[in-house]
């Protein structure tokens, strides 16, 4: 029950507890009563609870009362003992953090003399002092000690209860807490705090040693997961320095071996890849670094006993591979070539590292040079070497570095590995060599981005190749997973035609019989009906609505992978957008309103956006239907009151209003004009008043000059002009070809008296010039 993490369960137990100790002590039965377990059990339970500070240590404390009770009862397998008080101070240390009520409770219980206590016991203080105060806070504000001072006095009354000296157990929850903050000052100076402690107590076991240092360098490592991690690199050079320091000046015990200083080089070539995912940070000094480094210990410069092997190779091949620098494949294969010369062999890791850098170059003949390696593997390989044997991995690099060269022949090349990996599983001289889902991805996403027109009939070749590869039923080694079906789905969708495809592939998926274990989810639905709302094919638009009502149908079949969401509706709205259909303005309102209803009802999955409204609007500026431009019209204003009742993603913006602009101009009505110099007028009253991201374009007053040109007001030539010397006189503004086409067409359709017409060719003369 204490484990289940329900509360009623909880409650239920702590329930049981209490029944159990009113048993005892009316009794004093040997058989029923509790157990010291019972209540670390209990107190273990709260851990994760959601309890204020005050609760938790009422909690707490009256847990501990009743086991006093107990204990004073006679009940013998209860006590206050080292067991009871460490669940006490874990559950109330880990609700410490910002929590100066549960703090000091832990403290309290410490202090107590009468406690019983361990090593584990001053620990668990130590680890809660250090989760809500740095190295030099001040953590008793009345008397003025600082952290370092509160684990000072806490090492001391460890020696009076006769626990003995610290020792490297008591001090992991320091190191491991300073090396996750990541903060070097305090890092450095609890280290001298540490030689203090060791020369006023004589503390041999706290004094530092290159087991300190060592755990605090791979706990850098370990936590480079945020922020204040990306100098950590810095931190262990500094650290490794007071090691050097520390060793010049005596302490024999701190020397620093071969273990710290690839320590080092793992933390900087990890920091390289933590800063590689930010798009704000630049890595390319963290290889030199590493290498410099690197260099040092090859010349003998950190000492005559620090030689560098296979590890710290490695670990400067992993920094170039992930840093930022243009020339990292160039240098990672100076090291590779350096390791022979310094007789260390390079491993199948090194390799791999120094192929996946050059897969990520984008120097000319990096790819080349990546297969070349994989060459040389597969001949030591054939020679005997079996720790040189390529893997998947190395072939997947190389098919990568390939298929995004951008050289000529890329992709076929990349198809060419891709096509040897599976002879040589075929012919049984590799049989562990089996093509997966990355080794198809990475071809088949290059395919999806090859903009080369050239290309069009080789991509669709391989393409097929692959669906076939997939079919044959009489190859089971090679398995797909979802991500090669999206990745093939979403490369058709970019091929000219080829929507019903995409669509034939999906139908696949979810044929029961096919040989595909693989099941779509939305992102498979999603590609579909994206490649259907591209398409130019007739009756795209009804077949995408179609894949969404059968995502629709298998989510509430209980298919949780498979739901639709506000793209997919988006997809099928555009869909409609772009189809010729009479109705299909029409259609994508319905689905608008049901998407709409839908989100209404809870369903925040389906929330509609600015792009929803906005390509329902453009659906009826498109259709040649009798009350468009009013429908376009009237759901702008839908979209206005739908964002003012709160829902923030339907902000209403130029685009929106642009298209109902065109709406009315392609309408034909002999109000045309008005309602879009009103929709205007309107859209320059909500820029006024802070709406930024509406305002009248050049494509907003090309829709009223189309208005003009097909209207029947005979001085529409004067007012076209009117406006084009507007736009010209406004510097936000860039007048275009489709600007002056509208004016020469409102001259050259100019009706009405002799004296109209004159003008109109005038006009059109001024336009002209």
């Amino acid at each position: 029950m204490t484990r289940s993490g329900e509360k009623s369960l909880i409650n239920l137990a702590d329930d049981i507890v209490h029944q159990l100790e009113q048993h005892y002590l009316k009794t004093k039965s040997k058989t029923i009563h509790p157990l010291g377990r019972s209540y670390a059990l209990l107190l273990d339970s709260m851990k994760d609870a959601d309890l204020d500070g005050h609760e938790i240590v009422h909690r707490v404390q009256d847990i501990l009362n009743r086991v006093k009770i107990q204990e004073n009862a006679g009940n013998k397998n209860v006590s206050i003992n080292p067991h009871i008080n460490n669940s006490a101070l874990n559950t109330l240390t880990l609700h410490s953090h910002n929590n100066a009520i549960a703090s000091k409770a832990v403290q309290d219980i410490i202090s107590e003399s009468t406690s019983q206590l361990d090593h584990v016991s001053y620990s668990i203080a130590i680890k809660s002092i250090l989760s809500s105060n740095k190295w030099f806070d001040v953590v008793d504000k009345t008397t003025g000690v600082t952290t370092a001072q509160a684990i000072e006095n806490i090492f001391v009354q460890m020696k009076n209860r006769g626990l003995g000296n610290p020792n490297r157990k008591t001090m992991t929850p320091i190191l491991h807490s300073l090396s996750k903050e990541g903060n070097s000052d305090e890092i450095l100076h609890v280290l001298e705090w540490m030689e203090d402690m060791y020369q006023n107590w004589g503390w041999d076991n706290i004094r530092p040693n290159h087991y300190h240092f060592n755990t605090m360098i791979s706990a850098l490592a370990r936590n480079l997961n945020d922020e204040k991690s990306i100098r950590s690199g810095y931190i262990a050079v500094q650290i490794l320095d007071k090691m050097k320091e520390l060793y010049n000046n005596g302490n024999a015990e701190v020397r620093p071996d071969l273990v710290t200083y690839n320590a080092v080089l793992h933390v900087i070539s990890k920091e390289s890849g933590f800063q590689h995912t930010k798009k704000n940070q630049c890595g390319s000094d963290i290889g030199e670094r590493a290498e410099g480094l690197l260099r040092r210990m090859e010349d003998g410069e950190e000492g005559e006993h620090i030689s560098p092997d296979i590890f710290s190779y490695n670990a400067v091949l992993s920094a170039y591979m992930n840093c930022l620098a243009p020339d990292a494949a160039s240098k990672a294969q100076t090291i590779l070539q350096r390791m022979n010369e310094k007789d260390v062999q390079p491993d199948l890791l090194s390799y791999t590292i120094c192929i996946n850098t050059l897969a990520k170059s984008k120097a000319q003949g990096s790819a080349q040079n990546a297969e070349d390696l994989l060459r040389v593997l597969e001949n030591a390989y054939a020679d005997g070497c079996e720790e040189l044997k390529p893997d998947v991995k190395c072939y997947n690099s190389v098919i990568y570095a390939w298929a995004n060269s951008k050289e000529y022949n890329g992709i076929k090349r990349a198809n060419q590995i891709l096509s040897e990996m599976d002879a040589l599983r075929k012919s049984g001289k590799r049989p562990d060599l089996i093509p997966d889902a990355v080794s198809y991805t990475n071809i088949i996403s290059a395919l999806a981005h090859d903009s080369n027109s050239k290309n069009i009939q080789h991509t669709q070749s391989i393409i097929d190749n692959m669906f076939s590869m997939m079919n044959n039923e009489n190859d089971q080694e090679i398995q797909f997973d979802s991500a090669v079906y999206n990745a093939l789905i979403y490369a058709q969708s970019k091929q000219s035609g080829s929507a019903e495809k995409a669509l034939m592939l999906l139908n696949y998926m979810l044929d029961g019989d096919s040989k595909s274990k693989v099941r779509p989810n939305t992102i498979t639905f999603n590609s579909v009906i994206d490649a259907l709302s591209k398409s130019k094919e007739r009756g795209s638009s009804a077949r995408a609505e179609e894949v969404l009502n059968k995502m629709q149908q298998l989510h509430e079949l209980g298919h949780k992978d498979i739901r639709p969401d506000t793209f997919s509706f988006a997809s099928v709205l555009n869909a409609f957008a772009n189809s010729d259909a009479a109705d299909a303005a029409k259609k994508a309102e319905d689905i608008l309103q049901h998407m709409h209803q839908l989100h209404m009802n809870g369903n925040d999955s389906v929330r509609p956006n600015t792009v929803c409204f906005a390509t329902v609007i453009k659906a009826y500026s498109r259709s040649r239907q009798m009350g468009s431009a009013q429908r376009a019209e009237e759901i702008l204003k839908w979209m206005f009151e739908v964002y003012k009742a709160g829902n923030q993603e339907v902000k209403p913006n130029t685009i929106a209003f642009t298209s109902a602009c065109e709406a009315w101009s392609r309408s034909g009505s002999d109000d045309a004009v008005e309602r879009v110099e009103g929709l205007i007028n309107w859209m320059k009253e909500l820029s006024n008043r802070g709406y930024k991201d509406i305002k009248p374009n050049e494509y907003t007053y090309n829709s009223l000059l189309t208005a003009i040109a097909r209207s029947k007001h005979p001085d529409k030539a004067d007012r076209a002009l009117k406006i084009v010397d507007f736009m010209q006189s406004d510097p936000n503004l860039t007048e275009n070809i489709f600007n002056y086409n509208n004016v020469l067409l409102a001259c050259a359709y100019t009706h009405g008296t002799p004296a109209d017409r004159f003008n109109a060719l005038k006009v059109a003369i001024v336009a002209l010039e």
